[in-house]
């Protein structure tokens, strides 16, 4: 081989190379086109991090950021074995709002740490906020929240009430001025009754 056929397969090779790292960076999904890129690199790695801190840390950033790519990395760290880790993954499935998280979230609504079940019902308020919501409601997110209202725990049962007048949905009037009937809390009642007259807005 002469100095000539190795000099042209080496700019071959840098060529491609080139033109390869290009491809990469004007990607969608890459860090020109998607300013995600870059930060949810990062935040994802630090998820993976053997310090539970460093996890939560991550956790919470990364619905700050908004990537759906974030998605299924974070539907893996509801099992971590840090509850602060899983409340920030929680957090951020809803500010992400992939309908993804739904069927994983509606679970901890049961979850026997009221601070889970409060950022489950918040989260799922979130991720009631479709576009469509109106002709075709998240049905499994409203009917997973009305059974959260007539939880033991008041800032779970304001939580639940407060996504339920987000999403505007009128099957959760029913069961809202129910609770409105029987609450004992001044503080709950006020809630419903914002509620209901965000629903009512909505529906006009």
């Amino acid at each position: 081989m002469t100095r000539e056929t190795v000099d042209s397969s080496s700019n071959l090779s840098l060529q491609q190379k080139a033109r390869k790292l290009i491809s990469w960076i004007s990607h969608r999904d890459g860090p020109i086109r998607n300013w995600r890129y870059i930060p949810s690199h990062v935040l994802l790695r630090k998820l993976r991090s053997e310090s539970a801190e460093m996890r939560a840390y991550a956790a919470e950033g990364l619905g700050g950021v908004g990537d759906v790519h974030a998605v299924a990395p974070l539907i893996d760290a509801l099992t971590d074995n840090n509850s602060t880790v899983r409340r920030f993954a929680i957090s951020s499935l809803g500010k992400i709002r992939d309908a993804r998280a739904i069927d994983v979230l509606i679970p901890f609504l049961q979850d026997e740490e009221p601070d889970m079940r409060c950022a489950a019902a918040v989260a799922l308020g979130e991720l009631g906020l479709t576009e469509d919501r109106f002709s075709t409601p998240p049905i499994q997110v409203i009917e997973a929240l009305i059974n959260s209202i007539t939880d033991n725990d008041r800032g779970v049962c304001a939580a639940a009430v407060v996504a339920l007048g987000r999403i505007g949905n009128p099957q959760a009037v029913s069961a809202l001025k129910a609770l409105e009937e029987t609450t004992e809390s001044e503080w709950i009642r006020r809630y419903i009754s914002e509620a209901l007259h965000q629903i009512e807005e909505q529906n006009t």
